[in-house]
């Protein structure tokens, strides 16, 4: 993704995330409340430097691929996450389950990305990229990742979401379907073949 990409929300804004879960807000964040799993999930924006050498780790891990050489130094990670910040393209956020980071998302506009020459991209479709922590939980992850979803979806200028995965990541795939995501196409971009999935308000109430 290119450092001049910009925030998609101008802040984070406080927003309740529709559910039949117990839900609350505060201090930006969004939270959700699983008590028959004791888990609790939150939503928040990135803080760099914060959250930078946490996500450090995780690029760093193999699984990581393309997002992040690993003679890449932290400054330019937080560099590229505050450049995000900064303008109108796209914006980084954290998940967490019980106040652990488990994840980052990025939400970005796909028709000001190249993601866009590989599918008929439209206005209000937004891409998706996730890191999670190595060894996650792919049934809690899930839920994080719904979590993101209907998050992303309570601004009507969001219609769609895709999301495009490295077609060798088996486990990432079954992720992205058992949040709600639905296969449309094989994509082979420079650095990867990939599926690519889309997500609407729509899908995302019949999956759930």
């Amino acid at each position: 993704m290119s450092t001049n990409s910009a925030v998609l929300f101008s802040a984070p804004e406080i927003r309740n995330i529709r559910g039949t879960l117990t839900s609350k807000t505060e201090n930006g964040a969004i939270f959700k409340d699983l008590p028959d799993r004791n888990l609790s999930i939150s939503v928040r924006g990135l803080s760099p430097a914060a959250d930078v050498p946490i996500v450090y780790k995780w690029m760093c891990a193999q699984y990581a691929g393309a997002f992040l050489s690993r003679d890449a130094p932290p400054g330019e990670l937080e560099d590229s996450y505050a450049s995000m910040i900064e303008s109108d393209f796209s914006h980084p956020f954290m998940g967490l389950i019980n106040e652990a980071p488990v994840c980052q998302v990025n939400i970005y506009k796909t028709l000001q990305d190249a993601i866009s020459l590989y599918y008929d991209a439209r206005p209000g479709d937004y891409g998706l990229q996730l890191v999670a922590t190595p060894l996650a939980i792919q049934d809690n992850m899930a839920v994080v990742l719904r979590a993101f979803l209907d998050y992303f979806f309570t601004f009507p200028e969001v219609s769609r979401i895709v999301a495009d995965i490295e077609t060798k990541n088996e486990w990432t795939n079954t992720l992205f379907k058992m949040a709600g995501f639905r296969f449309h196409k094989k994509i082979n971009i420079p650095y990867k073949t990939a599926n690519l999935y889309s997500c609407t308000r729509d899908s995302l109430r019949r999956r759930l």
